[in-house]
């Protein structure tokens, strides 16, 4: 019953944590980006949100990744949850990874057609392409339109 009950416990964390995180953030602009940082305060990549038609030669509630450090053994990719982001029931979803690396250094793609607004979280990360270790920025709350 014990076990039970700090599962419980940590569904609810969860969910106030991510409700947290949606209610204080306020949606970006229509177009929204965030730096990708290395530990020593150096620019990995670059991630942009394009909300509703705001760029529509990327695509309809698009994401653009960008790796703008060669060679670095990083791969760049964004990370999101759409539709009742804060039921722990819903998976988090991913871009494709770009890395310069032997690779494209730029992807975009899109991740809803024409919807009804919705509020959505999302973040930078990067993947090392050695150990596979994953470190992410701070999620940011927007809308798809």
């Amino acid at each position: 019953m014990r076990k039970r009950l700090s599962v419980a416990k940590a569904m609810v964390v969860l969910g106030v944590t991510a409700m947290t995180v949606m209610s204080t953030g306020v949606a970006h602009a229509a177009t929204s980006s965030m730096h990708v940082y290395h530990a020593a305060g150096n620019v990995a990549g670059t991630v942009w949100f394009n909300s509703g038609t705001s760029n529509m030669t990327k695509g309809r509630n698009s994401f653009t990744v960008k790796d703008v450090l060669c060679n670095d053994g990083w791969t760049v990719y964004a990370q999101y949850k759409k539709s009742s982001w804060n039921n722990p029931l819903v998976g988090w979803r991913y871009t494709d990874g770009v890395s310069c690396t032997g690779g494209p250094r730029e992807l975009s793609v899109s991740i809803s057609g024409d919807v009804s607004r919705q509020q959505f979280i999302w973040r930078g990360c990067k993947q090392s392409e050695s150990n596979l270790k994953v470190e992410c920025e701070d999620y940011v709350s927007d809308y798809l339109d």
